[in-house]
């Protein structure tokens, strides 16, 4: 039982305790990580604008309403997408059922896993606002956005967080194990003194130290209350174990973990730890590359469950608008936006790059083309630029 007694485990342990303490703050790490990268991806989406695209222009009908503003009667859009985002970043799979015009996320569902004919959604509970509902009957595919791909850099990431875990908990286990009862060392000076006892008949006789270890043994195991006694110098204290792990081992940890998160979901370094130098480049890369893809499958579900196939092939269709999420200082942007009005922009297109409302207007409708590129192979200008014609 008290086996520290006999040979030293206090290096085992400690190292367990290391083990320990290191595994739990880079679970703690990994998290914050993963909120942030998962939070940055689903923030950006969520800002942006999705666009209703008719055949006569670009319409804030209802289907505008319900994506951009209130999708139901309980959610605003921005928290609606952010869950969305999160839930299929995590799992792998994002679910909305599209009922009478508004739209739910789906908690838990069964389906018949068809791949003939459109599959069939069952056993369906929804959530709104944090409230969960179970619908009493079923969905076609078509009535279900079903937003599923599995990323195999963040899903190999996730993978190894679990790992984490499990070493925590292995570790913890073994660390149990050892500490299951007291552990106590036996300080013995340099040179091994005499130890003496008495025996039954009262005469002292000399006790050898592994005979001294069983005596403390049994005194230490035994429930009666009895006075410890040091002989000649050596001396008996409970062992303590604490861990060695400093604060500069976590920041340098932190500082690893960031990084295979941002590299596990393609956000640049530099944006993932704020330390932006070149802002539009970096705000663009995370665009092409931590949002982009699951922009694309956005809008590909929107428009195979919202719009349809005839009214998609007719020229209307939904997309998401990304530069809605990007920081634009007009002033700054001044001279990029007369060039788009010399190249035949109206001044409603450029005011809703820029976020601000289309006036609507006759003059603002117009098209202005202050640049002339021509192919007159007969001109003297054949083939240059003509400014202000």
């Amino acid at each position: 039982m008290f086996d520290f007694l006999f040979r030293n485990k206090k290096g085992e342990m400690q190292s367990y305790m290391d083990m320990i303490s290191i595994e739990v703050k880079k679970l703690k790490i990994h998290k914050l990580a993963i909120e942030k990268a998962v939070g940055m991806i689903a923030h950006a989406i969520a800002k942006s604008e999705f666009i209703v695209q008719r055949k006569d222009g670009r319409s804030k009908d209802h289907v505008y309403w319900m994506l951009n503003i209130r999708p139901n009667p309980n959610e605003t859009a921005t928290d609606f997408w952010i869950e969305v985002i999160q839930r299929f970043l995590l799992e792998g799979e994002g679910l909305i059922c599209h009922i009478s015009g508004r739209l739910y996320i789906i908690d838990t569902y069964t389906t018949d896993r068809a791949v003939m004919m459109p599959q069939i959604y069952k056993n369906i509970t929804i959530t709104s606002n944090g409230e969960t509902l179970r619908l009493d009957r079923y969905f076609r595919s078509d009535e279900i956005i079903h937003l599923k791909a599995q990323n195999k850099k963040i899903r190999k990431y996730l993978l190894n967080v679990l790992n984490t875990y499990n070493n925590v908990v292995s570790a913890i286990t073994k660390a149990k194990e050892l500490a299951s009862t007291p552990k106590f060392t036996l300080d013995i000076p340099g040179v091994t003194p005499v130890i003496m006892t008495k025996d039954e008949k009262g005469n002292e006789k000399p006790l050898t130290i592994d005979e001294y270890k069983k005596d403390i043994k049994k005194l230490l195991e035994s429930d009666n209350i009895e006075i410890l006694q040091n002989q000649n110098g050596m001396s008996i204290s409970q062992l303590q174990v604490s861990t060695s792990v400093t604060s500069e081992d976590i920041v340098k940890l932190a500082s690893q973990i960031y990084t295979e998160c941002a590299l596990a979901f393609d956000i640049p370094r530099a944006v993932f730890l704020g330390e932006i130098t070149e802002k539009a480049d970096s705000t663009n890369e995370f665009i092409t590359y931590a949002c982009g893809w699951v922009v694309e499958l956005l809008n590909d579900s929107l428009n195979a469950k919202l719009v349809g196939e005839d009214s998609y092939l007719n020229g209307e269709y939904i997309w998401i608008d990304m530069s809605k999420f990007k920081h634009r200082d007009i002033i700054e942007s001044a001279a990029n936006l007369e060039k788009l009005r010399s190249i035949g922009y109206t001044l409603d297109e450029i005011r809703e790059i820029t976020g601000w409302e289309a006036l609507g207007t006759e003059f603002s409708q117009e098209r202005a083309i202050t640049k002339n590129y021509t192919n007159d192979l007969g001109g003297e200008n054949s083939g240059t630029q003509n400014a202000d014609t």
